[in-house]
């Protein structure tokens, strides 16, 4: 299919090892999306776009979205379509302010999801929503599925475009929820052609994203380790 043209499948919200919680490994990522007919990966590791940018490198067919979910210093944004790092601690203007200036999209995951102590605090989000793109609907291991209707509800009423993302920490929950909708060949047809998308939802407790976190940790690889390694 030439791109562009024709219907594809997009995962967004997936993170590699280059997050310290999560264990997909970048070598295994495209074989699994081919296999479950995922066309388009949106990789978005805590504070890098190191794992993308890896990904990108080491594909073939499989299509890459370079993302990154970044602790601002009001909770997590995520910054898709980037073309370069930005730093935690931030606050949300600014990180909204950054991921615009390079052409990307704002999109707001699991903000209601009151057991994420890292998600953008309502306050916080009603102060940057005229840049925000994208409100995640529907978060793959949303803590209670009630947070995902809150995040519907306030997206619907707010007139912002809604997508799904499966928050995928290992292998097998990458396809757990993704976007169905017509090809696109820049970011802003990506963001028309998701309000008419076709959006298929699961859900799985997060319980073992928190182990996988508590083995990195205990292996020595938390967060600023693993951004000082670069992997």
């Amino acid at each position: 299919m030439t791109q562009g043209q024709g219907k594809v499948k997009v995962a967004l919200h997936v993170h590699t090892t280059y997050s310290p919680c999560a264990e997909t490994r970048i070598e295994d990522i495209e074989t699994y999306c081919i296999s479950n007919e995922i066309d388009v990966v949106a990789v978005t590791d805590h504070d890098t776009i190191s794992g993308a940018l890896a990904l990108q490198a080491a594909v073939r067919e499989l299509r890459v979205i370079i993302g990154e979910e970044i602790r601002s210093g009001d909770g997590e944004i995520v910054g898709l379509f980037l073309t370069s790092e930005i730093e935690p601690g931030l606050s949300a203007m600014e990180t909204c302010e950054r991921i615009k200036a390079q052409g990307g999209l704002v999109y707001v995951p699991h903000p209601f999801d009151a057991f994420k102590i890292n998600r953008l605090r309502k306050a916080a989000l009603i102060e940057v929503l005229d840049m925000v793109d994208i409100i995640e609907t529907w978060n793959g291991k949303a803590n209670l599925p009630v947070f995902n209707r809150f995040a519907n509800l306030f997206a619907e009423e707010r007139h912002k475009v809604k997508a799904v993302g499966s928050d995928a920490h290992y292998l097998h929950s990458i396809d757990l929820c993704w976007n169905e909708m017509d090809d696109f060949e820049s970011p802003q047809q990506f963001l028309t052609n998701l309000q008419q998308a076709v959006l298929v939802t699961g859900h799985r407790y997060p319980l073992r994203t928190w182990w996988v976190g508590i083995k990195n940790i205990l292996r020595g690889e938390g967060h600023v380790i693993r951004r000082s390694g670069r992997r």
